[in-house]
């Protein structure tokens, strides 16, 4: 199609041009009306200056000539047969100018005031004659001029007539000119737009389709070559977005099943401790035993998710809602953590405000679980985490702040990041780089999200979500 030849920006251009162009023709065609019309007043006043000018000298020489040849008749001076015959001659100018009119009433005329003019001027040649003969060429040269009056009358009321017509007819042709190329330009324009909007709104609707977790979309289009371009980039990245999918997918799979074992192993290991098979432990150690059997338990139920479920499935699953008092969902989660705490002495400090926040208990779960082990990975043995909670307009915070290494300012967003792993901590291997794309994940599912702040040293993470919704779920506390 033409349209992939184009890019949007030529395209745009052409629009304006094509929009623009029907009422500039539209323009030019008036402009040669009345153009026209100028032509044909000039020509009308020119000849209505030419039969004016012929009444003037047909008058004044017609009565010249009647008053000279009286004169002459009666004195018989030769001065004033002069006369006549200068004013004879001016008439029989007029006569040759009316013979050359494109009106043939007027060269019937100018031919009659010729012959006129050829007896009148043999009566002032041959002498005397009767009074008769003069006096019927008075009245001939009366009738001549009564009817040159009549006609250029009527040639006047004619060119007023035709005038009134063109007038009128070209209004009519301006008028339908503006309206046709008014409707032009309005198809054109809406035609010319839906082609630049329509493939735009198409790419709008991939994208959003796209975003909302749509794969394998088809991306060819019938658009401007940028757009095209532009369509075929999205399409690759469609396209890299479904491959990274299935490898993330793949990617759980398999290190569900790598977990899979020792942590039944684990599981059953912890279990004959509890039962006290190899003998008796005490209480201390029970309780120890009991945190491990618990954590190895949520464990596989996680596991087993990833096992059922795709990565993406997992991360998406269905929110649930519920009023929580937020320090006992915090103490609960870093119970489970009291013997990597032990094992570093590492001292918990814990806010003691009393909130209650709407919120997925289990996912809120696994964001306090990763914060607290990211935190606790880093700290120096002998350090101090601390977990502190607040509330600022519509929003509920928590922040876990360690004594650890820190985060380097351009790292702040990529932590974040699928499989991204900063340095591992002296004597470790790196992480898995999914612990804090999990806690980023599970806080925008809620409305929320989470960011790494500045701090003077080590760590500072602050997970946010909204609680205008604390009312609406009270009743589920």
């Amino acid at each position: 199609m033409l349209l992939r030849h184009l890019s949007f920006k030529s395209l745009l251009v052409a629009s304006l041009f094509v929009v623009t162009l029907i009422p500039s023709l539209a323009l030019v065609q008036t402009w040669w009306h009345l153009q026209q019309l100028a032509e044909q007043v000039d020509q009308n006043q020119r000849q209505a200056l030419l039969l004016s000018e012929s009444i003037r000298i047909f008058s004044s020489q017609g009565e010249l000539f009647e008053r000279s040849t009286r004169q002459w008749n009666v004195l018989r001076e030769e001065s004033y047969s002069q006369v006549g015959k200068e004013a004879l001659s001016a008439l029989m100018q007029l006569a040759a100018r009316l013979e050359r009119q494109d009106d043939a009433g007027l060269r019937r005329l100018g031919r009659a005031l010729s012959e006129w003019g050829k007896q009148s001027l043999a009566l002032l040649d041959g002498g005397e004659h009767p009074v008769a003969a003069w006096s019927a060429q008075y009245e001939s040269l009366s009738g001549l001029g009564a009817a040159l009056e009549s006609r250029i009358r009527q040639l006047g009321e004619v060119q007023r007539k035709q005038w009134d017509s063109n007038l009128r007819e070209k209004r009519q042709q301006a008028d339908r000119v503006a309206i046709l190329s008014l409707c032009l330009a309005v198809f054109s324009g809406l035609l010319l737009a839906w082609l630049l909007v329509r493939p735009l709104q198409q790419l709008r609707g991939k994208i959003a389709a796209l975003s909302q977790g749509v794969r394998g979309q088809s991306w060819l289009m019938s658009a401007p070559a940028d757009i095209v371009q532009l369509a075929s980039a999205l399409g690759e990245l469609d396209h890299r977005l479904a491959r990274l999918e299935e490898d993330k997918a793949d990617f759980f799979r398999h290190v569900s099943h790598e977990l899979k074992t020792p942590l039944a192993a684990i599981q059953e290991a912890s279990s004959l401790l509890q039962d006290q098979i190899p003998g008796p432990l005490l209480p201390s150690q029970q309780e120890i035993v009991a945190i491990t059997l618990s954590n190895t338990r949520l464990l596989r139920q996680r596991v087993d998710a990833l096992l059922r479920h795709d990565a993406a499935n997992w991360l998406a699953q269905p929110l649930d809602m519920r009023v929580h008092e937020l320090h006992a969902l915090i103490e609960d989660a870093a119970a489970s953590m009291r013997p990597l705490l032990q094992q570093k002495r590492i001292t918990l400090e814990l806010s003691h405000d009393s909130l209650q926040v709407p919120v997925d208990s289990e996912k809120f779960r696994t964001i306090i679980d990763n914060l607290l082990s990211n935190a606790i990975r880093f700290s120096p043995v002998g350090g101090v985490i601390s977990v502190a909670t607040g509330r600022e307009a519509d929003r509920t915070w928590v922040a876990v702040i360690d004594q650890g290494p820190g985060i380097a300012p351009e790292n702040h967003t990529l932590v974040f990041q699928p499989f991204y792993s900063g340095p591992a901590p002296t004597g470790e291997a790196p992480g898995s780089g999914i612990g804090l794309t999990m806690v980023k994940t599970f806080a925008q599912l809620m409305g929320g999200d989470v960011e790494s702040l500045p701090a003077a040293k080590g760590a500072h993470f602050r997970v946010w979500w909204p609680c205008t919704s604390l009312n609406e779920h009270s009743h589920d506390a």
